[in-house]
C-alpha cells in the first residue's frame, strides 16, 4: 500500500467522503479518478481500500457509498424484551444493524460491545455483538413487545415511540441482491436496498427481522441468507480460509488446526458446564479418529493451533490441551507426534509444571530432531538454567534461529575463550587454578552475577502469547499503535512499559513461579528480592565512570547504579532500581520532563492500588524515554 503522512492521509479521507457524497455510490476505481490530485488513480485505489471511517459502507455490488447521506432521517424499529426494558440497552442484530455507524460517544445514545454495556449496567447477557445503550429510565414506561423506533437525525440518533405505519415486501428486491446460496451482511444488504428505493424506513414499519423473516431469509450475527442456509458451515469455511492466509498453510493443515481448537472450545464447555474426566474425554475423542489431526505435523499448523485456541492462560483450558496433545502423542500418527508433544509441553509449563514440559520437548525431537518450536523452548530453557553455549547450539539446529532475540541476548552472556592461555595454564580469573578446570568453556561468573542476564530472562518470558497482550497493551500507550511485531521489536529490554508489565502487570512474579525450577539458585534468590521493589523518581546527584548516584525522592534515600544512566546531575527520572550481589542497576528509566510530571509519578506509585496503565501514561508524559543501560 503507499504510503502517505498523516497529514495527506487526513486530506485524502475527507476529501473521498465529499467525493461520495456528491456523486453516490461509485467502484473503488471510479472513486479514485475523482481524487487524482493527490496522487495516482493505483497509489489512492490503495489507500481507498483501507480507509477506515464510520460514515463509508461497503455495499454488495462492490461500491462505496457516504452512509449518512444515505440513512439521514430514515427510522428503524425493534421490539423490546424485558432484559432490554430493565436495562436500557437494546440488542442491535438485526433490527438495527444498518445504523449502529452513528451511535459515538458524543450522543446520548451510544454503541457498545454487548459484554461491556451488560457489565457495566448489571444485566443478562444479549445475543447481538454490539448493542445500542439508552440514557437510563428511557424505557421505564414501556412493556413486553413494544415497538420502538431509532432514527438518524442530524447524524446521531434519536430515540422514538413508534407504531406501524407501512409494510413493505422486500421478497422480490431481495431476491435480486441474493444468489441461490449466497451470503452477504445484513447492513450492506439494507444499505443496497435503501440505494435502489430512498423510500424505504421513512416511516416506521416492522422490524428488519420480522420482514426478512416474512420475505423467506434469515440471519446469524451479522449475516443474512435465505431461510435454511448453513450458517456453521459457511463459518468454518470463512474461519478455516483465514486461518490458512493467516499463517500460511495449506488447505489440510488449517482444516485440523480449526478441528482441533473446535474439540477443545466443546471440551471447554462441557468442563464448565458439568464435572467429568478430561483425561477420558480426550481418549474418546482421539481414539475415535486418531488421523484427523495428522495435518498438525507441521510446525506452522501446531503453532496456529495453539496460537488460535489457547493463547490466553486458562487453567481448564491447558488441562485439556494436554490431555489432547498427550493422547495425540500416544496414539496418534507417527508424523504428529512432535507436535503433540510440543503442544502437551506449552500446556504442562503454563499449569506450572516445567520439568514435564521440558521431558515432553525432549521428546518431540526424538521423534523429529529439527522441529523448531521444541527446539526454541528447549533453547529458553538452557538460557534460564544460565547455559548460553547450548542454548545457542540449539537456536542454530533452528532455520532462522539466529534472527531470534534470544539468540542476540546470549551473545553478552556467552562462554569468552582466551586463546592465549593453555589448558594448563593459571586462569586470567586470578584464583589461582588451571584454566581447564576454572574458566574453560565458561561465562565470567560476574556476568551472571550483575542481574542484567536474570532480567532479560523476564523479559523474554514477558513475551510468551499469554503475556503479549498485556505487554503490547502497555507499550501501545507509549508507542503510537505498533504492530504486535514492532513493538516487540522495538521495545525488548528497553522502554518503561515492559517494566511495568513485568512488576506492576505481574509477569515477573509469574516468571519467578514457573522458572524457579530452572533458575540458577542464586538467581532465585535475587528475583525473590526483586519482587517487593517498587518503581520510584530519582534525581541525579553524581556521575563517574563507576557509577551514578541517585537520590530517591519518595524514600530520600541515596543509591548508587552500576550501569550508566542518561542525564547529567539534576536531572530527574523514573526507574526501578534492582538490586544484585555486584550492585545495583536501573531498568525503565524514563526522564522526567517537568517538576509536575515528576510530581505525578511519585504520587501514582505511592498509590496502594497501583494501576499499570495509569502509570504508563504518567511515565509516557516525559520529553525522553532514554534506553535504560543493561
Amino acid at each position: 500500500m503507499t504510503d502517505f503522512d498523516d497529514d495527506a492521509a487526513g486530506s485524502i479521507a475527507s476529501a473521498a467522503l465529499a467525493v461520495l457524497r456528491e456523486q453516490g455510490p461509485l467502484s473503488l476505481e471510479e472513486w479514485a479518478t475523482h481524487l487524482e490530485e493527490y496522487g495516482t488513480a493505483t497509489e489512492l485505489a490503495d489507500v481507498l481500500e483501507y480507509l477506515s471511517e464510520p460514515m463509508l459502507g461497503y455495499l454488495p455490488n462492490g461500491k462505496y457509498v457516504a452512509l449518512d447521506t444515505v440513512l439521514e432521517g430514515l427510522v428503524f424499529t425493534h421490539r423490546l424484551s424485558e432484559v432490554e426494558i430493565a436495562s436500557d440497552i437494546l440488542d442491535a442484530s438485526p433490527d438495527l444493524e444498518p445504523i449502529l455507524a452513528f451511535g459515538d460517544d458524543d450522543g446520548a445514545i451510544r454503541v457498545a460491545l454487548a459484554e461491556e454495556a451488560a457489565s457495566e449496567r448489571g444485566a443478562a447477557p444479549f445475543r447481538s455483538r454490539r448493542v445500542v445503550v439508552l440514557p437510563a429510565g428511557t424505557l421505564g414506561e414501556c412493556a413486553d413487545g413494544d415497538l420502538v423506533g431509532l432514527a438518524v437525525e442530524d447524524g446521531t440518533l434519536a430515540f422514538r415511540l413508534v407504531e406501524i405505519e407501512d409494510e413493505p415486501d422486500l421478497a422480490p428486491a431481495l431476491g435480486e441482491l441474493f444468489e441461490e446460496d449466497g451470503v452477504e451482511a445484513l447492513d450492506s444488504v439494507c444499505w443496497q436496498l435503501l440505494i435502489e428505493d430512498p423510500s424505504l424506513f421513512t416511516v416506521p414499519v416492522a422490524p428488519l427481522g420480522e420482514i426478512f423473516e416474512v420475505a423467506g431469509y434469515e440471519h446469524e450475527r451479522e449475516l443474512l441468507a435465505r431461510r435454511g442456509f448453513d450458517f456453521d458451515a459457511y463459518d468454518l469455511q470463512i474461519r478455516t480460509a483465514l486461518v490458512a492466509s493467516t499463517y500460511d498453510l495449506t488447505h489440510d493443515e488449517a482444516v485440523s488446526a480449526v478441528a482441533f481448537v473446535d474439540l477443545a472450545d466443546r471440551g471447554y464447555t462441557d468442563a464448565i458446564i458439568a464435572d467429568f474426566d478430561i483425561a477420558d474425554w480426550a481418549h474418546r475423542h482421539v481414539s475415535a479418529a486418531p488421523d484427523s489431526f495428522v495435518s498438525l505435523a507441521d510446525p506452522g499448523a501446531a503453532v496456529a493451533v495453539f496460537d488460535l485456541g489457547f493463547r490466553n492462560q486458562d487453567p481448564v483450558t491447558d488441562a485439556i490441551l494436554e490431555a489432547l496433545a498427550s493422547e495425540l502423542a500416544e496414539r496418534g500418527p507417527r508424523s504428529v507426534r512432535a507436535a503433540a508433544h510440543w503442544l502437551a509441553g506449552k500446556a504442562v509449563d503454563r499449569l506450572g509444571r516445567v520439568l514435564e514440559a521440558e521431558a515432553h520437548y525432549e521428546k518431540a525431537l526424538l521423534a523429529e530432531s529439527g522441529w523448531g518450536p521444541a527446539l526454541f523452548e528447549l533453547a529458553q530453557f538452557a538460557s534460564d538454567r544460565g547455559d548460553a553455549t547450548r542454548a545457542l547450539s540449539l537456536l542454530g539446529r533452528i532455520d532462522g534461529g539466529t534472527e531470534e532475540n534470544l539468540y542476540a541476548v546470549l551473545q553478552d552472556f556467552v562462554p569468552a575463550d582466551h586463546p592465549e592461555l593453555g589448558r594448563n595454564d593459571k586462569c586470567w580469573c586470578g584464583s589461582g587454578r588451571k584454566y581447564k578446570v576454572c574458566h574453560l568453556g565458561k561465562a565470567d561468573e560476574s556476568v551472571k552475577a550483575d542481574g542484567r542476564w536474570l532480567y532479560k530472562k523476564a523479559c523474554l518470558f514477558a513475551f510468551a502469547s499469554e503475556f503479549v497482550d498485556i505487554v503490547t497493551g502497555l507499550d501501545d500507550l507509549e508507542n503510537e499503535n505498533l504492530s504486535e511485531d514492532e513493538l516487540i521489536a522495538a521495545t525488548i529490554f528497553d522502554g518503561s512499559a515492559l517494566d511495568v508489565a513485568l512488576f506492576e502487570g505481574g509477569i515477573f512474579a509469574e516468571f519467578l513461579a514457573r522458572r524457579s525450577e530452572l533458575l540458577p539458585e542464586a538467581e532465585v534468590v535475587t528475583a525473590a528480592q526483586w519482587l517487593g521493589i517498587r518503581r520510584s523518581v530519582y534525581e541525579v546527584i553524581e556521575t563517574s565512570d563507576t557509577g551514578v548516584v541517585l537520590l530517591d525522592r519518595g524514600s530520600k534515600e541515596t543509591v548508587t547504579v552500576a550501569h550508566s544512566v542518561e542525564g547529567k546531575p539534576g536531572d530527574v527520572i523514573s526507574a526501578r532500581v534492582l538490586t544484585a550481589p555486584t550492585g545495583a542497576f536501573a531498568v525503565g528509566v524514563v526522564v522526567m520532563a517537568t517538576e509536575s510530571q515528576a510530581a505525578r509519578v511519585l504520587e501514582v506509585l505511592a498509590s496502594e492500588d497501583l494501576e499499570a496503565e495509569e502509570l504508563v501514561r504518567e511515565l509516557r508524559g516525559g520529553a525522553d524515554h532514554s534506553t535504560d543501560d543493561r
